[in-house]
């Protein structure tokens, strides 16, 4: 608590400094210098050390582990569904779907979250049900939506080659997991080990270097026009930067924003409505308020995890549900939220989102606001991930 205090301190003293007549007297370029030293003051200009656990410390064969089981569709009860099939690195770490295909037609009723940067925040999944990358990693193997198999299955084939459903012999496979497993974990294959592999390579999914990081060390021409007004509003009178802030651009906290359905949702995807806070709509996502020791609790109702900025433009469509297929629409969605005319389906809108707090386009700001502001959120795509050659595919030693 006191980190994100001091954190939105540093916030409000940028915005204060930002509106400041006195710095808008000198010029915009003056302006936005004092601006670039007050998030340079409050922030820094560089991603903090890369947190690695101390008890699954990163090397180069765990990591190449971890690609290797990351893009294996044979961890699936399917043999066609990886964890890749849904974080593709080139999407985002997306798929470009509002939820994802899993096993067997099913589908999922979240939108895929995006793994950039994930190693720097404190919660994962939209609910912030799990609080690591390694737990988070064991979810979507037995996620009846998702791979729908068993660790049994899973740790059967790694330490065969046989795929124990479709009963397939993976020869190659086969040998490059014991290889790997050997160097790496001492021979070991169970849930523990594969989900330190899995969360290993993860780790290394860190975007940096965008236009925005090159303008804070003092590079004025890594931005364009447009995304230096974008940049302005954003950590100004938008008030975008109360929730992402810099330099991973997420408070890691949890935020009602009134995202309306999608069209997905229904009854059988939240079963435990019920449950919740006396009875909520059975056809409304109740993000974090559904997980289970908030349930009792009306508080969390509709908060979802703040995602991070980083490559934002590459990973639609955004929100929980997916439900604006592009940034500007999502942005429209705030806008309407400053000109107070969206209230939440279940929950408290954020008070940060109050008509009058944030003032954009037609809620108090200027007509230009939403454009400049996509803009400077495309300075945000900074380094990025590629797929193996083979992509979605068994491993084979080379």
């Amino acid at each position: 608590m006191k980190k994100t205090s001091l954190a939105s301190l540093a916030v409000v003293l940028i915005m204060a400094m930002s509106l400041s007549p006195g710095a808008a007297k000198q010029g915009p370029g003056k302006e936005l210098d004092a601006l670039r030293a007050k998030i340079r003051s409050a922030f820094g200009a560089d991603l903090p050390p890369l947190p690695v656990p101390s008890n699954n410390p990163q090397t180069q064969d765990k990591i190449r582990l971890g690609e290797a089981l990351f893009f294996d569709p044979n961890l699936s009860n399917c043999g066609t569904i990886a964890c890749a099939s849904c974080h593709v690195p080139e999407l985002g770490f997306s798929d470009e779907q509002q939820i994802s295909d899993g096993c067997g037609g099913a589908t999922g009723r979240r939108n895929s979250n995006t793994v950039y940067n994930t190693a720097y925040v404190s919660h994962m999944f939209w609910d912030g049900r799990v609080q690591t990358l390694e737990e988070q990693a064991l979810g979507p193997v037995v996620d009846g939506a998702e791979m729908a198999n068993t660790w049994d299955n899973v740790i059967a084939y790694l330490s065969t080659g046989i795929q124990p459903v479709s009963r397939k012999e993976f020869p190659e496979a086969k040998k490059y997991y014991q290889l790997f497993f050997q160097s790496v974990f001492g021979g070991e294959i169970n849930s523990t080990t594969v989900t330190k592999a899995i969360a290993a390579y993860e780790r290394t999914a860190v975007s940096f270097d965008s236009p925005y990081d090159r303008w804070v060390k003092g590079d004025d021409n890594a931005l364009t026009a447009e995304q230096k007004k974008g940049l302005a509003v954003f950590f100004g009178r938008g008030n975008c930067a109360a929730c992402h802030m810099p330099p991973n651009f997420t408070d890691s906290d949890f935020h009602n924003t009134a995202v309306p359905n999608a069209g997905f949702e229904t009854p059988e995807k939240f079963a435990h409505n019920g449950e919740i806070c006396g009875g909520i709509p059975k056809d409304v996502d109740p993000g974090r308020g559904e997980v289970g020791f908030f349930r009792s609790s009306c508080s969390d109702l509709g908060k979802f995890k703040t995602p991070t900025l980083r490559n934002v433009e590459l990973s639609m469509p955004y929100m929980h549900n997916g439900k604006f297929a592009t940034l500007g629409k999502a942005l429209s969605h705030y806008e309407e939220l400053a000109k107070g005319k969206i209230k939440p389906l279940v929950g408290t809108l954020d008070p940060r989102l109050a008509k009058g707090i944030m003032q954009i386009g037609g809620g108090g700001g200027s007509k230009d606001d939403l454009k400049n502001i996509v803009e400077f959120l495309k300075a945000l795509t900074g380094t990025q991930v590629q797929s193996p050659a083979a992509g979605v595919a068994p491993p084979a030693l080379k």
